[in-house]
């Protein structure tokens, strides 16, 4: 049995769900998958999944064994970057996760791009709402998000900063007045993040420096482009990026409040797992990020 091979076998069947789409994957067949987890789990004396004819599950032992196994394989493949001449280029394929508004507002754009100057490098690019993700257990090599994840085991480093605006139709303020300080908001109908919810304020900085407002509000939501689509529908005050509201607010479907308290603005970082070796892939995209969306964002 080659026992990295059977890994990689191990780790794509774990990141897919089953043996069938990680055969496919990785141009084997079936059989062959399951001739190789078997002699895998031969080798190692404990099971590592559980199949019936429906599903397929890793057991405990699995599950850490594969977590073990995709930072193994993450190592294994940032020495052999590490020791190839840069005249070999850039290579492999990279796996990135990125919330839904970054991808939608600017990334997507750069992708290919990115993918001209590395001929040699393919990209995975996976959306999502969520606010964090597990970028080591999940396989991937870089995640673009608004914010950093307080972990020892990632790399956080900051591509520039999207200014937020305090904002609303102008139907809604002729309904219910204009604010003239953010302790106004108060009595005000707001379109809440879940965590401005719990938290109870947004964040400003004046002419006095940062405070915090008290804020209220009867919805909350995980997803910042919900938060846009209540604010414009008129339901509300947001608190939003203007990565999405610059335009709304240009041609008049949202008037800029407040502008004497700036509301703190939004960090964007590219994360991505603290190794001794960085794979030259993930250093080029970073950096290529760096270059190209750090002056945009500014």
């Amino acid at each position: 049995m080659n026992l990295l091979a059977a890994m990689k076998v191990y780790d794509r069947v774990c990141m897919l769900g089953s043996m069938s789409a990680a055969a496919r994957d990785l141009g084997m067949s079936t059989t062959a998958v399951s001739r190789m987890l078997k002699e895998l789990e031969e080798d190692l004396g404990v099971r590592l999944l559980n199949r019936t004819t429906r599903r397929m599950s890793t057991t405990e032992a699995g599950r850490d064994y594969a977590e073990r196994v995709r930072a193994l394989l993450g190592e294994v493949e940032e020495l052999q970057d590490s020791t190839r001449r840069l005249d070999r280029g850039t290579r492999g394929l990279l796996r990135v996760s990125c919330s839904n508004v970054l991808a939608y507002t600017r990334i997507t754009r750069l992708i290919p791009v990115f993918l001209r100057e590395n001929p040699l490098v393919s990209i995975e690019f996976n959306l999502t709402s969520r606010h964090v993700v597990g970028i080591v257990e999940e396989g991937y090599d870089v995640a673009i998000r608004f914010e950093a994840q307080t972990d020892s085991e990632i790399v956080a480093r900051q591509l520039g900063k999207v200014r937020n605006y305090v904002c609303a139709t102008p139907a809604y303020l002729d309904d219910n007045g204009r604010p003239q300080h953010p302790r106004d908001l108060a009595n005000h109908s707001c379109v809440l993040s879940n965590f401005a919810r719990r938290l109870g304020s947004w964040p400003f900085a004046g002419p006095g420096g940062r405070f915090s407002a008290p804020v209220n509000g009867r919805v909350s939501t995980n997803s910042v482009e919900a938060a846009y689509q209540m604010t414009i529908a008129g339901f509300g005050i947001g608190n939003l990026p203007s990565l999405l509201v610059a335009d709304a607010i240009a041609d008049g479907r949202l008037e800029a409040l407040l502008e004497e308290y700036e509301p703190v603005s939004s960090p964007i970082y590219a994360l991505y797992p603290h190794r001794t070796y960085v794979a030259m892939k993930v250093r080029a995209f970073v950096d290529f990020l760096m270059r190209e969306l750090s002056p945009d964002l500014d």
